[in-house]
C-alpha cells in the first residue's frame, strides 16, 4: 500500500497519487491472479464467453475491435471469441472484426481488420498474435479508423475492472 505521507504530501500532484495507486493495484491483481490455478481460468474465461455469446448486444454487433490473448499475460482467451466473430463476418456481408497491431515501440497501433485467425495473424516480436499489414492478396488491410461505419463493440483487455466497467490496463500506455 501507498504510506498516507505520500497521498498528503504537498510535493505530490494528484496525477503522481493515482500513478502509484495503479502501480500498487496492478502489483496485488497481478499477485492474486498467479494464484489461479489453469482449471479456474478455463472456468472464468467459460462464464465470460457464455456471459458474452448470450448478450443481445453482442449478438447484434457488426463492426467489432476485439484483442487477441496472449497466454503469458494471463488474458481472459479470445480465441472461442474471435472464432465466433468470424464466423459472423463470413455469414453478414456487413460485419467486420479488427484486431491490433502494434506499430512501434512507443505501443503505437492500429485496429486492422481480418477475416481468417489461422492466415491473418502472425507472432510479434513481444509473442504476440497480431495482423499482417497486407491481406493474402497483398492489399494493405483495412483500418477501423477509415472505416465509414462506427464500431458497435470494443473488446478490451485488462488487468482488472470494476462493476461500472472502469479498467486498469497493464500501465503500457
Amino acid at each position: 500500500m501507498i504510506p498516507m505521507a505520500t497521498l498528503s504530501s504537498p510535493a505530490g500532484s494528484s496525477m503522481e497519487i493515482v500513478r502509484l495507486q495503479k502501480t500498487a493495484l496492478r502489483t496485488i491483481v497481478r499477485r492474486e491472479l498467479r494464484k489461479f490455478s489453469p482449471e479456474v481460468r478455463v472456468q472464468e474465461d467459460e462464464a465470460i464467453q457464455k456471459h458474452l455469446f448470450s448478450a443481445e448486444w453482442y449478438q447484434n454487433s457488426k463492426r467489432i475491435c476485439a484483442y487477441v490473448s496472449c497466454a503469458s499475460l494471463r488474458e481472459v482467451v479470445t480465441s472461442h471469441i474471435l472464432s465466433d466473430l468470424l464466423g459472423k463476418q463470413r455469414q453478414y456481408a456487413d460485419t467486420k472484426v479488427y484486431v491490433p497491431r502494434v506499430e512501434d515501440m512507443e505501443s503505437q497501433m492500429r485496429m486492422l481488420h481480418i477475416t481468417n485467425m489461422d492466415d491473418d495473424l502472425i507472432l510479434n516480436h513481444m509473442n504476440i498474435l497480431e495482423p499482417t499489414p497486407l491481406d493474402s492478396s497483398g492489399n494493405p488491410r483495412d483500418e477501423v479508423m477509415q472505416a465509414n461505419e462506427p464500431l458497435d463493440l470494443l473488446l478490451l483487455p485488462g488487468l482488472a475492472f470494476d462493476r461500472k466497467g472502469g479498467r486498469l490496463g497493464r500501465g503500457g500506455g
